[in-house]
């Protein structure tokens, strides 16, 4: 009964030794991963990040362009927000995660309303700072003298999940789109 005893924790005292081990490489890869998304960023872009989440880890990127403008589209990890910054530096839009007492009052309303028999996931306040403005092919950035606040909420209902966009006056932005789990097509 000993020597059972003995064998079992020694594989306890082996399968813990390797779990530390195998995290250890995960949490590496993941800072090796961040490492390399931050350099990969141009100068201008890198600035804009660290200006506006100086301690946050990029958890998503993407790139795009949008009128022959390149966008950096970056989401952090837990829950920190996300920014889109333009490849000269400029911050399109600045979100950050916050909870329903911290919109205003007809934004929370409109919200509310839309999310009837939903239960409300997710809250964003998003601060657009610039618009891109199309021009032939070309675009250009227009900054904004003042920022403008859009307020998204993700809604879940049943096998649904849903997003609507709302001005700080309650105005619906982006009318609630439904789509399936798992399904990336939003049901109109």
């Amino acid at each position: 009964m000993k020597h059972t005893n003995w064998t079992l924790l020694g594989f306890v005292v082996v399968l813990a030794l390797a779990l530390t081990v195998l995290t250890g490489c995960t949490e590496k890869e993941d800072e090796d991963q961040e490492k390399k998304a931050v350099e990969e960023l141009p100068d201008a872009v890198a600035k804009a990040v660290k200006a506006n989440f100086p301690d946050a880890q990029i958890d998503k990127m993407e790139v795009s362009e949008e009128a022959g403008i390149t966008i950096y589209d970056i989401e952090f990890k837990a829950d920190k927000g996300e920014i889109e910054v333009a490849q000269d530096g400029t911050v399109i839009d600045v979100a950050t995660v916050i909870t329903m007492k911290d919109l205003p009052n007809a934004a929370a309303e409109a919200i509310q309303k839309a999310a009837e028999g939903a239960s409300i996931k997710r809250i964003e306040k998003s601060e657009v700072r610039a618009e891109i403005k199309e021009e032939g092919e070309k675009g250009r950035i227009v900054k904004l003298d003042t920022p403008r606040f859009i307020y998204e909420a993700e809604l879940v209902k049943d096998n649904k999940t849903g997003e609507i966009e709302v001005a700080a006056d309650g105005k619906i932005i982006e009318a609630l789109k439904w789509n399936t789990k798992g399904s990336e097509e939003k049901d109109k």
